[in-house]
C-alpha cells in the first residue's frame, strides 16, 4: 500500500509539473497560479508565503531535483521547465529548441520531456527537500547518511577501503545500521567468499552479524555505543579489505537518502588505467557499462582522482568507474547498498 500510495503522489506531481512546463515554465509571471497542491507540498510553500519567496523555494528545488537526475537529463529538464532559456520562449519553442540539438523531431522530444518529468516528480519523493515539508518524510527509513566519505586504494589486484559514514535516525531507540557491500561475481565459483572480505570498524562503535545475503553480496550490522533517538547523528569509521576484485568500478548506490558522497580513489600507479569515468545516478544494472557518455575524469600526478555527489537518489548509483590497462589484471569493483 505505501509503494501505492507513494506512486499515485508520483503520477500526481508529474500532471502537476507538465502543467508548470506550459507557456514560459517557471518564468511564468503570475507562478503560484500554476503551482499545484503537491508541489507547494514538495517545496514547502506556505499560504502567507510571498510571491517572490514562494517562487524562490520552488526553482530552488527544482534545481536540486534536476540535479539527482542522471547527466543525459538535466539539460533537457532544464529546458523543459524553463530554466536558462530566453525571457519569452515558450514550451512549444523550447520543444523545438531540443529537437534541433538532438537531431529529433518535435514527437519525439515531446516523449523525452514527459519521461523527464516523470523522472522529477519520481526523485520528488525519493530524498529529502532542502526546505523541509513532505519530500523530506517521504521514503525514508530509520535513518539516511548526512555524508559518506570513502577513501579507495587498489593495489596488488586487491582493493583497501575506509568509509566515514555520519547517520541521521529518524526513530527513538535506534540500536544498529543495517549495511551491505555488493562484489562483481566470481566466474569460478559463482559465489563470493567470505575469507576474502575483512570489515573492521575502525571507530564509532563495532561490526557484528556479517554474512553473505547473496552469491555476491555481503550483509553486516554497524551498533553506535549507545541508542540514537530522532534526529540524533553519528559517525562510523570502518574499513573493508578485499583481496581480490573482479570489476572495474566503485559506487554507493543508496537504499536509504544520502545527503553527501564524497570518494577518493588511489589507483596502482605501476598500472594506472586507461581511462576513467563519472558514475552519476545510473541504474545499478548500468553502472559498470563503459559505453554509456559519462564525464571523464583525470588522474593527479599522485595516482588519485576524487569526484562528489550531493542528494542522491535510491536505487541509483554514483561513483568512479574505469577502464585498466590492457597489460593490467581485472580490478576493483564494489557496488554499496545502505
Amino acid at each position: 500500500m505505501a509503494q501505492e500510495a507513494r506512486k499515485a503522489k508520483v503520477n500526481a506531481l508529474s500532471v502537476e509539473l507538465k502543467l508548470l512546463r506550459r507557456g514560459l515554465g517557471i518564468q511564468t509571471k503570475n507562478l503560484s497560479d500554476v503551482v499545484g497542491e503537491g508541489l507547494r507540498e514538495v517545496c514547502d510553500v506556505h499560504n502567507d508565503d510571498s510571491p517572490g519567496t514562494m517562487r524562490g523555494k520552488v526553482v530552488e528545488t527544482l534545481r536540486r531535483l534536476i540535479e539527482k537526475l542522471p547527466e543525459s537529463h538535466r539539460e533537457t529538464a532544464r529546458i523543459v521547465l524553463g530554466f536558462g532559456t530566453g525571457a519569452n520562449e515558450r514550451y512549444t519553442q523550447r520543444l523545438e529548441l531540443l529537437s534541433m540539438g538532438a537531431d529529433r523531431n518535435v514527437r519525439t522530444m515531446q516523449r523525452r520531456a514527459d519521461d523527464v518529468i516523470y523522472l522529477i516528480a519520481e526523485a520528488a519523493y525519493g530524498a529529502p527537500s532542502p526546505f523541509g515539508g513532505a519530500a523530506a518524510t517521504s521514503g525514508l527509513g530509520p535513518w539516511h547518511t548526512s555524508a559518506l566519505a570513502v577513501r579507495l586504494t587498489l593495489s596488488d589486484g586487491g582493493a583497501e577501503v575506509f568509509e566515514t559514514r555520519r547517520v541521521v535516525s529518524h526513530v527513538a531507540g535506534l540500536v544498529e545500521v543495517e549495511h551491505a557491500v555488493s562484489f562483481a561475481r566470481p566466474a569460478s565459483t559463482g559465489q563470493l567468499d567470505l575469507s576474502d572480505v575483512g570489515i573492521d570498524v575502525v571507530a564509532g562503535g563495532e561490526v557484528h552479524s556479517v554474512r553473505l545475503v547473496s552469491s555476491s553480496r555481503v550483509a553486516f550490522s554497524l551498533r553506535p555505543p549507545q541508542p540514537l533517538d530522532a534526529g540524533d547523528e553519528h559517525e562510523f569509521f570502518f574499513r573493508i579489505r578485499v583481496d581480490a576484485m573482479r570489476a572495474p568500478f566503485y559506487c554507493c548506490t543508496p537504499e536509504f537518502p544520502c545527503e553527501s558522497f564524497d570518494l577518493n580513489v588511489r589507483f596502482d600507479r605501476r598500472k594506472p588505467p586507461s581511462r576513467v569515468w563519472r558514475i552519476d545516478g545510473d541504474l545499478s544494472k548500468d553502472a559498470d557499462d563503459p559505453l554509456l557518455a559519462r564525464k571523464p575524469l583525470f588522474l593527479d600526478n599522485a595516482g588519485e582522482v576524487r569526484s562528489g555527489f550531493r542528494d542522491l537518489r535510491p536505487a541509483r548509483s554514483y561513483g568512479i568507474g574505469w577502464q585498466p590497462n590492457s597489460d593490467a589484471a581485472a580490478s576493483a569493483g564494489i557496488g554499496h547498498t545502505h
